[in-house]
């Protein structure tokens, strides 16, 4: 009887044995890649550790953009909702009262609760009295500091949709349909259509606990008030943030770009990607994370940002696992902020002449300069005026935004695209004479007007010579008249005669025109990493076909259907100092060498393009005298595009766009300015002719030095600058007197 007991005991015992031996089999074999990935989740209850950004260095290793300590105003989450969180307030209460008497732990059950329910009631005045002060502190109303709530709130609710998602399908290892942009992804942002609750799944994370940063950076001034009265303001801290600081304040300041804070589609973009590692999941955005919002700040992001740290606590509060921040990366780009802060500078002072012998005015106008090294295909400035100061930014935005005259924020080197005017010659010259057109040394003769086939164009197709002196090339300039008024390419580009290539635009057409334009790079963004208008080019042209011919006569002198930016333009001289080698041009001093191309443009042609673009800076009939240096030749190509009037678009008092009957928008023209009489809201904007009635043409140059062994090129546009080779011309001269003294250019 006994043995029997005892063998169905060790039966027993043997198959719980085998039952716990499968379990454990389960759990620690089968199971491993589940309760790994819980493992993971578990970071979201843990201590993150901040990280720092990299530095934006110049060529030369100076500090553009660098991340520095600073002070910021938090304040917890709890408080930050527009219902304070209950189970927080109660607690907070009950802490402020046993604080303020300690006999409060004896008291009654029932006279605790009445206390703590008086208490919870001045706990959320005290609040509301906070986001008063807080709105007045920062200059904003109360509406804007509640959105700035409402926008907290909106980050942090799609974070605990993305843990709860991640972890949803971790369990349920369903396909990779997050990046389908189906159902789920509009539920994570908010979509209310998808009835899909949340809090049946309990899911915390940890920014619901912690403190925000409400007022970044704030002064000495503010944070002495604070700390005097923050006892007043429940769930407000000053604590040591990070701020992001620019050294060279305003200058390069569209190259260098702004941060702002991440927005509810970034934080889903970043979390949902396919992501195996606990260290992956450390970089993705939280709410309170800040990134590149324009320029080398945006291009760059991924270097640029770090990868936050994490300490996983175990049950007793010890440590069991620390992953240590990692500061993004550092840097280097091509730019040459001393080069930089020069050119910017001769923005200010720009010489601006209504007519012949009027009187002389130095006006700070807004424009835009590129210099590219030719070798590298790197940029060494890209400037853009008006700037900003990028410290400021936050600040400034809401006035300067408003200023839809100057465009601070606009950045004219890559974003401005408008009709480049005769610095588009050479191309004209280039393409016929490698498309078999014309020779080199052929001649076409200018005596005022365009004649096609044996007919004279009177109406337009006039050289510039005709309209302003009633003559052509044979007696212009008087201080150097053509010998015989027919004009070989060279000749053609020194005098920048519009019949000649007007005349070979004639015969190129305007898909000749379009195809060698879109070789040299027009019509499509540079690839310089940052925002780019396209422009424009004349083979998209779908008007008539009889209107066909006139369009490209006049693109062949850069005006009507084309238009570049400075950027395209200086990448365009870089080109042909480069004897038609095509490189695309960056912005990184330490990245891979660039793409490049052979155009295969005739030998003969490049030879005369440079002889002729030499010519129009020392020639004695040149346009661009201005641009002469002592030191070294210059060879360069004018331009004066024509330009409409500035208007802006009529809005209301609350910046609503107004419209007439029609439903088109409403534009007010900006009344023309005169050297008497300026324009206050835009000074620079000036009337040209004896009667100061005209509109100014935008001024074009573009250039490469030296002209015998090219070393930089570079294109400058000044709107409503007039005449390329005063203001253009003045401002290149003083680009390659800086570049000289930062060693870019040769001494003699």
């Amino acid at each position: 009887m006994f043995e029997r007991r005892l063998k169905t005991l060790f039966a027993l015992l043997t198959f719980v044995a085998l039952v716990l031996i499968v379990r454990a089999f389960g759990v620690q074999v089968m199971g491993r890649a589940h309760w790994e990935e819980e493992a993971k989740s578990a970071m979201e209850d843990q201590t993150t550790v901040p990280t720092t950004r990299g530095r934006i260095l110049d060529v030369k290793g100076r500090e553009l953009a660098v991340d520095v300590p600073c002070i910021d105003l938090a304040v917890d989450y709890r408080a930050i909702l527009l219902e304070p969180e209950p189970k927080w307030t109660r607690n907070l209460s009950r802490e402020r009262l046993k604080k303020r008497d300690e006999n409060f732990s004896k008291l009654s059950r029932t006279k605790r609760s009445e206390l703590i329910d008086a208490e919870i009631e001045v706990v959320k005045r005290e609040i509301e009295a906070m986001w008063r002060a807080l709105a007045k502190l920062s200059g904003q109303t109360v509406e804007e500091m509640d959105e700035q709530r409402r926008q907290i709130i909106r980050l942090v609710e799609t974070r605990r949709r993305i843990v709860w998602f991640n972890k949803y399908e971790r369990a349920t290892k369903r396909d990779d349909d997050q990046n389908s942009g189906g159902a789920w992804y509009s539920w994570l942002l908010g979509d209310s259509s998808q009835n899909v609750d949340i809090d049946k799944f309990d899911v915390q994370v940890a920014e619901q606990t912690q403190k925000h940063t409400i007022l970044p950076n704030v002064d000495y001034a503010v944070r002495n008030q604070l700390e005097r009265e923050i006892e007043k303001y429940p769930g407000m801290e000053l604590q040591a943030g990070i701020v992001r600081a620019y050294p060279y304040q305003s200058i390069a300041c569209h190259a260098i770009g702004t941060l702002r804070a991440v927005d509810q589609k970034e934080m889903v973009d970043k979390e949902t990607r396919s992501q195996q590692t606990l260290e992956e999941r450390l970089r993705n955005y939280h709410p309170s994370d800040r990134t590149g919002r324009d320029g080398l700040e945006a291009m760059l992001e991924d270097q640029l940002r770090g990868t936050r740290g994490v300490k996983i606590a175990g049950s007793m509060g010890e440590v069991v696992r620390e992953i240590k921040a990692q500061p993004g990366k550092d840097v280097r780009t091509s730019i040459d902020v001393v080069l930089q802060a020069s050119i910017e500078e001769t923005f200010k002072k720009v010489p601006f002449s209504a007519y012949a012998d009027a009187p002389v005015d130095d006006l700070a106008m807004p424009g835009a300069a590129v210099v590219i090294d030719i070798k590298s295909g790197q940029v060494r400035a890209l400037a853009s005026y008006p700037t900003f100061d990028l410290n400021k930014f936050d600040e400034l935005y809401p006035k300067l935004v408003k200023d839809r005259i100057n465009r601070p924020f606009t950045n004219r080197a890559t974003m401005t695209a408008l009709e480049p005017g005769s610095t588009v010659k050479p191309l004209i010259g280039l393409a016929a004479i490698s498309e078999r057109i014309i020779g080199p040394q052929d001649t076409i003769e200018c005596s005022g007007y365009l004649v096609i086939r044996g007919k004279k164009y009177t109406d337009f197709g006039r050289c510039w010579t005709m309209s302003l002196f009633k003559i052509g090339h044979h007696q212009v300039p008087s201080r150097h008249p053509h010998p015989t008024g027919f004009l070989t390419y060279a000749d053609a580009l020194e005098r920048s005669c519009n019949v000649y290539f007007e005349t070979l635009g004639d015969k190129l057409g305007v898909q000749g025109i379009g195809e060698w334009f879109g070789k040299f790079g027009l019509g499509k963004p540079t690839g310089v990493g940052l925002p780019e208008a396209s422009g424009l080019l004349p083979d998209t042209f779908d008007g008539p076909a009889s209107q066909e011919r006139t369009v490209s006569w006049f693109s062949a002198i850069g005006q009507g259907q084309i238009a570049a930016t400075p950027i395209q333009m200086a990448n365009v001289a870089a080109t042909i100092a480069r004897s038609g080698i095509w490189k695309r041009p960056t912005l990184l001093a330490d990245g891979p060498a660039t793409e490049s191309r052979d155009l295969h443009v005739n030998r003969e042609a490049l030879i005369e393009v440079k002889r002729g673009m030499t010519n129009v800076v020392s020639g004695g009939a040149g346009t661009g005298t201005a641009a002469k240096m002592s030191e070294f030749p210059v060879a360069a190509k004018t331009g004066s595009a024509q330009a409409a009037r500035l208007t802006v678009e009529r809005r209301s008092a609350s910046g609503e766009l107004m419209r007439d009957a029609k439903d088109r928008v409403i534009f007010d023209k900006i009344a023309l300015g005169t050297h008497a009489a300026p324009n206050p809201v835009a000074p620079w904007y000036r009337a040209i002719g004896e009667t100061e009635s005209k509109v100014s043409s935008h001024a074009w140059m573009i250039a490469f030095a030296p002209a015998d062994d090219p070393k930089i090129a570079v294109a400058v546009m000044i709107e409503y600058g007039g005449g390329g080779g005063t203001a253009a011309g003045t401002v290149i001269h003083r680009i390659l007197e800086a570049a000289l003294e930062q060693g870019y250019l040769p001494t003699k």
